[in-house]
């Protein structure tokens, strides 16, 4: 399976979580969800961006951190409210998808802790899916105040764990091992 073939079964995917997909101008993929975390409480908005690092895109590390900044001015964007004042929170994961064998500055990309301050207004992460290894490369899931003392949120609460628990599950089902 080629990298193009990959974010094609990604985005019936995402399409099937309830994701509207459009196709930019630079030929990615962009999946847009709006919700709430709990009930009517913590809104959200999702902007996947989904990119072929195989096609027309410098994969290299600095160009793949641009890209993701990118996205989150695009994210940003979308936002009428300012930052501090913010009670619906955008979520922007950048997902470069390559055919190729990941770099160690690319893995060091998605790897990268994306930790924001409280009242930040945005949450960010990147991942990198190998199809050559079957793998996918993130941040991982963050570990919440009150998770740390044997308490649990539900899983959609925070937006990165909420799309990191997805996005493996989706990933698994797009792209065997």
């Amino acid at each position: 399976m080629d990298a193009r073939e990959a974010i094609e079964r990604l985005g019936l995917l995402l399409a099937d979580e309830g994701y509207a997909l459009s196709v930019r101008a630079d030929g990615s993929t962009l999946a847009a969800k709006r919700g709430h975390s709990v009930g009517i409480f913590l809104p959200y908005t999702d902007f996947i961006f989904l990119h072929d690092l195989d096609d027309g895109f410098a994969s290299n590390a600095r160009e793949f951190e641009e890209q993701h900044q990118r996205n989150r001015a695009e994210g940003e964007g979308h936002m009428r409210v300012p930052r501090p004042l913010r009670y619906r929170v955008p979520n922007s994961v950048t997902v470069g998808v390559t055919a190729r064998p990941a770099s160690g500055e690319m893995i060091a990309v998605a790897t990268e802790k994306r930790n924001l301050r409280a009242n930040t207004g945005e949450k960010n992460s990147v991942y990198l899916v190998d199809l050559t290894a079957g793998t996918f490369y993130s941040q991982g899931l963050e570990v919440d105040r009150f998770s740390r003392y044997g308490g649990e949120w539900s899983p959609s609460v925070n937006p990165s764990n909420r799309v990191a628990r997805m996005l493996a599950q989706v990933l698994a089902e797009a792209v065997p091992a």
